[in-house]
């Protein structure tokens, strides 16, 4: 299933986070942030959509665990 508007647009504030903190990825609550997403319920809803779609890997417990997945296509 293709990723939504929104969810590329994480997906791109990301990516973009990791590049610009020299590694480091976002916390839950500068997603939200970012996003006005009022819930932390809500920005893990859109990141378990993006680990389901092997866009993303989570390290549980880790706060910035939020890995990218790199494609050789």
């Amino acid at each position: 299933m293709p990723l939504t508007p929104k969810q590329e647009r994480i997906l791109h504030y990301i990516k973009n986070y990791i590049i610009g903190s020299g590694g480091a990825a976002p916390t839950i609550a500068e997603i939200g942030r970012q996003f006005q997403m009022k819930s932390p319920a809500s920005v893990h809803q859109v990141l378990g959509v993006l680990e389901d779609a092997g866009k993303i890997t989570k390290v549980p417990n880790v706060s910035r665990g939020i890995r990218l997945v790199t494609t050789t296509e």
